[in-house]
């Protein structure tokens, strides 16, 4: 599953911080992250310091050729996108064997293709940029192999020259697009910490940004020979999906986020950010259970219709202490995951909802936790085999909602988060008393819509119309 092999990735990187030299985005491609620039300006260890990369600009039809990119709209910050236009390349594999030599002796392998020796009509090829090198990770994440390419320019793309070394091959790459990251480097070869630093914020961005990668395979690109003082490098991973998931908050309003007109009294929050569109997400990100959009001339919500459909559920319980949201959704995952009668594998789907069920007094009585569970498997669900999950169909139901984005820089304790919700649970009810909507108090509903570690999140405070609760 996608979320948990971002977990994974995240758990292997070193995320270390270097001093900012006040990049712009001319240079980088991208607008740093303020949080980055921070720790940046923090780091003591001299060979540690971040250092301005030389611009594609400067490089690219100067230094030498390099292949056909295109640069695309990007509203977050901490990485670029780019497209990288198909095309011929000499690539060698990395040899195990050759230990703290074999990147080295890839390099001589494909430089002596270009320089002549190493191809069937002995013509000397031109150094083009970037020198690339991917890195194939195992299953925990560490090094399996990899490969070095050099990319053939554009008067030998046609028909280049055959390799004489089997350890030398042609290919032909399609269209891709990459997430980046750029830096310079001093010195002759660029540290491992280095590396490891970079690719982590790499990794941060991308799934703050809700984006997902080929996250086996991570991508080097050096701009520049060794040596040179002003270098550029990149830490760059393979986009999956990336036209669907993309989203940029800037190409919406704040009523097309939400789903419904705010009311003035109601200014947008100062600790939440703009929600991501459901249509963005609901069969890009994962699939979602079926809805109806109601219309409504009033302000501060919105209404919809959640069709019939199977739900696994459990108790989140008190007793848990702190990790008991995260045990229920461990019970839940694992269900989907194959812990069922039929060892039967299920995607993750989204709203992730939860169900706060109140006393008179609006004190807590319970807590239940619910994934929706894909179509085909409404009529019959395999039975879990935890007897704290069960299946529950739910009929059509009703709901009044607002929505919110991710939690800010000022939302930092679990106190924080809850007044978050108590506030948008008393506007709704608020909004809703002033309607004239005959809604239930006694069942606070949570719906989350992006996945566990995804940014740009969309969360729904939720109260069930009248007529449509159940009691429980």
């Amino acid at each position: 599953m996608r979320t948990l092999t971002l977990t994974l990735l995240l758990a292997t990187v070193l995320v270390a911080a270097a001093k900012s030299k006040g990049a712009s985005r001319s240079t980088l491609g991208y607008r740093e992250c303020k949080d980055i620039k921070d720790d940046y300006r923090n780091i003591k260890e001299k060979g540690m310091k971040w250092i301005k990369p030389k611009p594609l600009s400067a490089i690219c039809g100067v230094d030498g050729e390099c292949p056909d990119v295109e640069e695309l709209a990007n509203g977050h910050c901490g990485f670029g996108i780019r497209e990288l236009a198909a095309g011929k390349w000499v690539s060698t594999e990395l040899d195990e064997s050759d230990g703290d030599q074999k990147y080295n002796r890839a390099f001589m392998r494909l430089f002596s293709y270009i320089s002549g020796t190493g191809n069937d009509q002995g013509v000397n090829i031109p150094m083009t940029s970037p020198v690339v090198t991917q890195t194939n990770l195992d299953e925990n994440y560490q090094q399996n192999g990899g490969s070095m390419h050099f990319y053939i320019p554009t008067e030998f793309q046609e028909n280049p020259p055959n390799p004489t070394n089997e350890d030398v091959e042609i290919e032909d790459w399609d269209d891709v697009i990459v997430y980046y990251r750029a830096f310079g480097y001093k010195g002759q070869q660029v540290s491992e910490d280095i590396w490891k630093r970079e690719f982590g914020y790499l990794a941060l961005a991308f799934v703050d940004a809700g984006l997902d990668v080929v996250a086996r395979k991570s991508i080097t690109g050096t701009y520049t020979q060794p040596g040179v003082r002003e270098q550029r490098h990149e830490a760059m991973f393979v986009a999956k999906n990336h036209h669907n998931l993309y989203w940029n908050p800037a190409d919406h309003s704040w009523k097309e986020s939400r789903g419904y007109k705010e009311c003035r009294k109601y200014p947008n929050p100062s600790n939440t950010l703009k929600p991501r569109t459901v249509e963005s997400m609901c069969g890009n990100n994962a699939q979602c259970p079926a809805v109806e959009d109601m219309e409504s001339s009033r302000c501060g919500y919105g209404t919809r219709n959640i069709k019939a459909g199977s739900w696994v559920s459990t108790e989140i319980f008190a007793s848990d202490g702190g990790d008991r949201y995260f045990m229920a959704f461990e019970r839940l995952g694992s269900y989907i995951m194959g812990n069922n009668e039929n060892s039967q594998e299920i995607e993750m789907t989204i709203p992730i909802i939860t169900k706060n069920f109140l006393d008179e007094n609006f004190e807590e009585k319970r807590v239940t936790m619910h994934f929706y569970l894909p179509p085909e498997f409404h009529e019959n669900p395999p039975t879990p085999n935890d007897d704290l999950v069960e299946i529950e169909q739910w009929v059509d139901t009703v709901v009044f909602y607002r929505a919110i984005g991710n939690y800010n820089e000022n939302v930092n304790t679990d106190a924080d988060v809850k007044a978050v919700w108590e506030k948008e649970f008393t506007i709704l009810g608020e909004v809703l008393g002033k309607a004239g909507e005959s809604f239930y108090p006694y069942i606070a509903v949570t719906a989350t819509f992006t996945l566990p570690t995804q940014g740009q999140q969309r969360q729904e405070a939720i109260f069930l119309q009248w007529n449509d609760h159940e009691e429980e």
